[in-house]
């Protein structure tokens, strides 16, 4: 740079001001789900400082947490916290509870031993309370310390107490809004869910006596466990009976998957409990445990997964994928296992959960192949079974319908002389597609406006001249409708009309439409003889042939509309309004041709 030029001002730096209650608001709206997280965090801190105290002085055996719960008269609650874990130096103390995102777990121990972060754990105290006082005393140290930390972002340090035992105390006082909220049943409540899974022996005393939190029955660190003992476990965890258990083994993972008894939903949710190194982080488990795994309970203990900030659910990364991976491996072993040794009880967990296991076969070739023999579905002839459906199908062709309404039309005309799927409920046409995939030689179509051909025969030579006339009649009253008419004979011969809709029915339909007519006459869709609805006229039925001697061309115009629209009220499709017009028209004029014959 030149002699002349100009020297260029350094410019000063300024450091962030931290509005503390700002950060408590945020914490409140949207990174915690519910103020009773300052449990679980209060919790996680006293067992992550005796697990560094252990990590510290390996002899060191007997860690203990003790929760004190007293209510006062004047409807405030004291609430203290205390454990005999490696305490905090006085250096620590200004370093990790005054600076905030600050964390006690530093370096090798914070990626192996310790889940959560004391300085920011404690920040949801003031969710519930204005004023935190900690008291702790370090192995290093001599002497403790006290802290008072306020909402407002001010805090004091003073020594402590001279007989201070080594290890940490944590005071709040809950004012009356929040004793309310949170009463010693409450409060016991929350930390035995939190802290179920912990091994270190937490103590509650409250003022209706003492209590331990966490004496509970784990099957999994038992040298041996009945299945019946597992499912109890599950049922005291799950308040609900269970079918069976899928017992969860992989890397860093323990637990159950318990199978419920009654039918579930997808939509179903906080239905789990995971836990993450002995503490619970969330009851849904939608990032651990696979979707189609909606109709299992599932408690599993993980030791690897990384926490979200909030710690209620798990960061995504290949650790959680390959965890989900091996639960996902655990249950599908589980079904071949029964496939093998208990094919009753594969039968039973089948039709219990006969729509979650569709769901799962759709997306799997394992899966389809062990559960479609077992599968129920909806048929002509009752209910029967993919064997069943499979082993038909090798011998002749089964059909099926798609939709519900087109199983409905079809199932009269198709009788008990073949076998028609109702496939129309989820997940259904789609395993019935596979079915040709995964097995050979099967023989399985969709039922669709073809199909009718194979079921309606042609009549006589004799019936369709004397019902030429009513054919031609017809097929001139109806072309308004872009409908074409055929004759045939089927079964049932009580059934006078078959309407059916073909593919190129909305275009139909929007022939019907003043609005539309107009930009779609100028396409050329072919012979208007060759609308894709049909009108089958059933020779065989007495009405019809009744209406073929009727000469008047009035009458029959008028009785060809009310077939029409009959004929789509049987079979379950929407009228449109002009539909509706015809509808009520059309039953006056009957009346009135009703009246006239008495007379």
């Amino acid at each position: 740079m030149g002699s002349g030029s100009k020297k260029v001002k350094k410019e000063e730096d300024f450091s962030f001001q931290v509005d503390l209650k700002g950060i408590i608001r945020l914490l409140s709206e949207n990174l915690y789900s519910s103020a009773d997280v300052f449990l679980r965090e209060l919790l996680q801190n006293a067992v992550d400082a005796i697990a560094a105290r252990r990590e510290a002085t390996p002899d060191f055996k007997d860690g203990r947490i003790k929760i004190i719960y007293h209510s006062h008269t004047d409807g405030q609650a004291s609430l203290i916290f205390s454990d005999n874990g490696i305490g905090l130096t006085r250096e620590e103390i200004h370093t990790f509870l005054s600076v905030i995102g600050q964390s006690s777990k530093r370096g090798r121990m914070e990626q192996t031993s310790f889940i959560g972060q004391f300085g920011i754990g404690l920040l949801s105290c003031f969710l519930v309370t204005d004023e935190i006082v900690v008291k702790s005393r370090s192995i290093r140290e001599e002497r403790g310390w006290q802290w008072l930390g306020r909402s407002d972002g001010t805090y004091q340090v003073v020594a402590g107490e001279e007989d201070f035992t080594a290890g940490t105390r944590v005071e709040i006082m809950l004012n009356k809004k929040m004793a309310r909220r949170y009463p010693e049943e409450r409060v016991m409540e929350l930390l035995k869910e939190y802290g179920f899974l912990i091994r270190i022996p937490v103590e509650f005393e409250g003022d209706c006596g003492s209590r331990r939190i966490n004496d509970g029955f784990i099957p999994w660190r038992q040298s041996f466990c009945s299945g019946e003992e597992i499912l109890q476990f599950g049922e005291m965890m799950f308040g609900e009976k269970f079918f069976g258990v899928v017992p969860i083994l992989g890397e860093g993972l323990k637990g159950y998957a318990f199978i419920s008894e009654r039918q579930t939903s997808a939509a179903t949710m906080g239905r789990h409990k995971i836990y993450l190194k002995d503490m619970l982080i969330t009851e849904d488990g939608k990032d651990l445990i696979p979707k189609w795994a909606f109709f299992t309970r599932c408690i599993v203990n993980a030791e690897y997964l990384t926490p979200m900030a909030s710690r209620e659910g798990f960061a995504s990364d290949h650790a959680l994928a390959k965890a989900r991976n091996e639960i996902e491996k655990c249950l599908f072993d589980y079904f071949v296992n029964l496939s093998k040794f208990d094919v009753n009880k594969l039968k039973r967990l089948t039709i219990i959960h006969n729509v979650a296991i569709k769901s799962l076969a759709v997306e799997n070739e394992q899966i389809y192949k062990l559960f479609f023999p077992f599968l129920a579905f909806t048929t002509n002839i009752g209910d029967l079974t993919g064997l069943q459906l499979l082993e038909a199908a090798k011998r002749f062709p089964v059909y099926y319908c798609a939709e519900v309404d087109d199983f409905r039309r079809a199932r009269p005309l198709v009788g008990n002389a073949r076998v028609l799927i109702n496939a129309g409920y989820i997940y259904d046409t789609k395993l019935l597609q596979l079915l040709r995939h995964y097995f050979q030689g099967v023989r399985i179509e969709m039922f669709d406006e073809a199909s009718y051909a194979e079921l309606l025969e042609e009549p006589s030579e004799g019936r369709k001249r004397e019902m030429a006339y009513m054919v031609a009649a017809a097929m001139q009253t109806l072309e308004q409708f872009r409908c074409g008419v055929m004759l045939r004979q089927f079964e049932p011969a009580d059934v006078p009309a078959l309407y059916v809709a073909g593919a190129d029915g909305f275009l139909d339909s929007a022939f019907l439409d003043s609005g539309s007519s107009g930009f779609l006459e100028g396409f050329d869709f072919g012979d208007s003889g060759g609308y894709g609805n049909k009108l089958y006229l059933n020779a065989a039925n007495p009405l019809i042939q009744q209406l073929a001697q009727v000469q008047e061309p009035e009458m029959m115009e008028d009785m060809v509309k009310v077939l029409y629209i009959h004929a789509m009220l049987a079979g379950h499709y929407t009228l449109s309004g002009r539909e509706m017009d015809i509808l009520n028209t059309g039953l006056i004029k009957l009346m009135e041709y009703g009246l006239e014959g008495g007379l």
